[in-house]
């Protein structure tokens, strides 16, 4: 009866290993080998548990969103102030590294939507929760109080996740032209205008020019 608990627990190693190897090397860059090597496996035993390689990638792209969505949830409902709220769900959707391998992994996934619809739903997946997290520190703003929407709360939700992602790639990308300060600040003065709020982050930040 033990079996399928340590098969559980050698694929939950490798989708790990799997993660750590996309964030280091890339997709185009990715080999068994790398996968192997961080597993302290051999490429035998890894084919052994995933035949198929992208079944395996699939299986690292849910996990990267898990991880990734509710770290901002748990941090958002560390903070007892409702427009604080909106800032720490901001601080937390821009990297604050860009060298983050646990950052670089959904980025190098999400491209991998256009030919596999299994990444594309996880995608769409992580899209929906997002703006779902913001509609609703959104609302309890507005309950609140504290803040007044000029549009509907999906509406500013939707334009705020898509400006994260947009300053996300620039970062990822090492444009030499923004820098995380700059990205939360846009993001921010957005929501402050949506909101009739004064948005501002927790702290300024080094610049991150890569």
């Amino acid at each position: 009866m033990a079996r399928p608990k340590n098969q559980d627990e050698r694929r939950r190693q490798l989708v790990s290993a799997a993660s750590v190897a996309v964030g280091e090397r890339g997709l185009s860059g990715l080999r068994l080998k790398d996968i192997a090597d961080h597993a302290g496996l051999s490429i035998g035993s890894v084919l052994y548990y995933y035949p198929d390689l992208d079944a395996l990638l699939v299986e690292v792209h849910e996990e990267a969103v898990r991880q990734f969505y509710w770290a901002r949830v748990n941090a958002t409902e560390a903070e007892p102030d409702p427009l604080r709220r909106l800032v720490v769900a901001v601080e937390h959707g821009i990297p604050g590294d860009v060298g983050d391998p646990s950052v670089r992994v959904i980025y190098e996934l999400h491209l991998a939507a256009a030919r596999d619809e299994r990444h594309a739903a996880h995608l769409s997946r992580l899209w929906e929760l997002e703006v779902s997290l913001y509609v609703d520190l959104l609302e309890q703003g507005a309950a609140a109080g504290v803040l007044s929407l000029r549009s509907g709360a999906r509406q500013v939700a939707e334009t705020v996740v898509a400006l994260e992602d947009s300053f996300d790639l620039h970062l990822l990308a090492r444009n030499g032209g923004i820098d995380r300060d700059l990205a939360v600040h846009r993001v921010l003065d957005y929501l402050s205008l949506a909101t009739s709020a004064d948005l501002r982050p927790t702290r300024r930040r080094a610049r991150t020019r890569g």
